[in-house]
């Protein structure tokens, strides 16, 4: 199929700022309580009307004799409703302050905040030395950038008619993070990969009392996706489209009008489907969703509305989750099947005593495993892959390989080996394998492939190096290559070191390391929040980390173990794996 990717606009940098004070487009860091997957299983029922929840969050204001420091601290709090070009915060400033300030468009989050006085000039001022640690920044299009630094900066209060407001303030918006909490939450908007078979999440944070969110979700999707995306994905609405929702219209679902755009064909129209019904059912915004074109049904089969089921084939995760992959294990005896007792596989892979590491396609189709030769040479290794059940093909003979992680087609195995190459192999029916080699030229020099993973819908992978973790995009290039592009890391702590990762979902990685207190997290795509799972009778070192509908497993500094009642649960062992020492847990990805 013809790529369809949009190309940017630079007229559009110029629009964001106008769009992000219309949206009030900011973010926010967050603790993730659970797996956030799209519905796949079955079709959303209708809610009625969309509503905001009521606000419950009430920003602080100036209060007579409250002291300089406590009321910087609510100053940061009330920088969280960003309404009215931060009306709230603007309270705690001084006439002159207020004029002043610069309420730019990067919002920095901030905790771990300590502040000391420094001098007091006369009994009605004060000069306080801020310490903060900053973990993330927002940018004007609501797209969350992980890090970890520590700020340090003055600030000059006056008191005024008893109390105290601030007279110098950064040109920035700092906020506290514990205020994020209440006041925002992740949205995704959902673009295409560049066949346009899956939808791929661009996470967006958004204010969380907008009653207006179903229309900022269209005018965004509408508009570019973030930085790191913008080579790597497509989309059928285009600039010049002008779109609307409105809930509950009909008494229930979103009215969703397109102006200005001309149809395409049938198969273009139910990619355009899929972005909308994907996008408001990630934000709990019900269908059903009445899309017309120009005042026409987008298609006049679905005059009663879209359903997720009815663009469900664009799922990423839907082959996995209607035919998931259960647990098997790579044994000192070969590839077994886990269930009350160990099983060996079909196929030649099941009687192989010198796998190290395997993974299936998803849905389970196919097969690839690294396999140790025996042979005393300077590839003592090989890659196999196949038809699971049957018997496997080398397809690629190195050294020191790590585990091989499927492309959602299920044809296509990219693997690492030990001189941090990075390959791509593509199975073809009765003839040789392809390989082809990845450019990984932009990630930079220093980097080094302990782990990579590609993401269920394709487009990015996530990857290890010198025990940090970062997200990359694969973008195609025009010659027909491949290359990693755009990377970002994802900020766990100052001293991580993780051995381990693979995608739970679209929108979030599972990470295995050497973390004590946290040896294996669950975290979202952009970093924005960070889950401990399970701490309880797992041990670090993590060193593999599986997962999918069927569960969560990893390979502790024990045994195989698997995660029981979600993330505040608790690790047992695996009762099939117990004799089996250092078995490595295998699903599909």
């Amino acid at each position: 199929m013809t790529s369809f990717l949009r190309r940017r606009d630079p007229q559009k940098r110029r629009r964001w700022a106008t769009l992000a004070t219309v949206f009030t487009t900011v973010a926010a860091l967050t603790v993730g309580t659970g797996c956030t997957v799209l519905p796949s299983d079955s079709p959303p029922q209708s809610l009625g009307q969309f509503k905001r929840t009521p606000m419950t969050f009430t920003p602080p204001k100036p209060i007579a004799g409250r002291s300089p420091d406590l009321t910087l601290r609510d100053y940061l709090r009330a920088s969280a409703v960003p309404t009215n070009r931060h009306a709230a915060a603007r309270l705690f400033l001084t006439p002159r302050a207020n004029r002043e300030w610069k309420d730019k468009d990067i919002i920095n989050i901030v905790d771990r905040i300590d502040v000391n006085t420094v001098a007091n000039p006369s009994e009605d001022e004060a000069i306080l030395q801020v310490r903060a640690r900053s973990v993330g920044e927002v940018d004007e299009r609501g797209t969350f950038r992980s890090k970890l630094s520590t700020d340090t900066f003055e600030v000059e209060l006056q008191r005024i008619d008893k109390k105290w407001l601030i007279n110098d303030v950064p040109d920035e918006v700092l906020v506290e993070r514990d205020a994020f909490l209440n006041t925002y939450e992740s949205q995704s908007l959902y673009y295409l990969d560049t066949s346009g078979s899956r939808v791929v999440p661009d996470p967006r944070w958004l204010y969380s009392y907008d009653s207006s969110l179903p229309n900022i979700l269209m005018q965004l999707l509408a508009d570019e996706p973030s930085e790191q995306l913008h080579d790597a994905v497509a989309s059928e609405l285009k600039s010049s489209a002008r779109i609307s929702a409105v809930p509950g219209a009909r008494g229930n679902g979103v009215d969703v009008e397109i102006t200005n755009y001309t149809l395409g064909s049938e198969a273009s129209r139910r990619r355009l489907a899929a972005q909308i019904v994907f996008t408001f059912e990630r934000a709990r915004v019900h269908g059903p969703y009445y899309i017309t074109v120009n005042g026409e049904p987008l298609d006049s089969n679905f005059r009663q509305g879209w359903s997720v089921a009815d663009v469900r084939q664009f799922d990423p995760m839907y082959e996995s989750d209607k035919d998931p992959v259960s647990l098997h294990a790579v044994t000192a005896e070969g590839l077994m099947k886990v269930g009350a007792t160990l099983t060996p596989v079909k196929g030649d892979l099941g009687k192989m005593a010198d796998i190290r590491q395997a993974s299936f396609s998803r849905g389970g189709s196919m097969i690839a495993a690294i396999v140790n030769t025996g042979e005393r040479r300077k590839d003592p290794q090989v890659l196999r892959m196949g038809p699971a059940g049957r018997t496997t093909t080398v397809a690629l003979r190195g050294n020191n390989f790590r585990r091989p992680s499927w492309a959602p087609n299920g044809r296509d195995v990219w693997v690492v080996d030990g001189k941090n190459k990075v390959s791509i192999v593509t199975w073809q029916d009765g003839e040789k394998p392809l390989v082809a080699k990845v450019d990984t030229s932009e990630l930079g020099s220093k980097v080094q492939f302990e782990a990579l993973r590609v993401s269920p819908d394709g487009v990015r992978v996530a990857y290890i190096s010198s025990g940090k973790v970062y997200t990359s995009v694969i973008v195609r290039k025009r010659d027909g290559g491949v290359k990693l592009s755009n990377p970002q890391r994802i900020y766990i702590s100052q001293a991580e070191v993780m051995l381990s990762l693979a995608w739970r979902s679209p929108n979030q990685i599972l990470l295995g390391g050497t973390l004590t207190d946290r040896p294996v997290l669950m975290v979202s795509l952009d970093g924005a929040f960070s889950t401990p799972l399970g701490t309880r009778n797992v041990s670090a070192p993590v060193s593999v980390v599986v997962g999918n509908k069927t569960g969560i497993y990893v390979q502790d500094s024990r045994d195989v173990m698997r995660l029981e009642q979600g993330a505040e649960g608790y690790w047992q062992d695996v009762p099939a794996l117990v004799n089996s020492p250092r078995a490595v847990p295998v699903l599909e990805g």
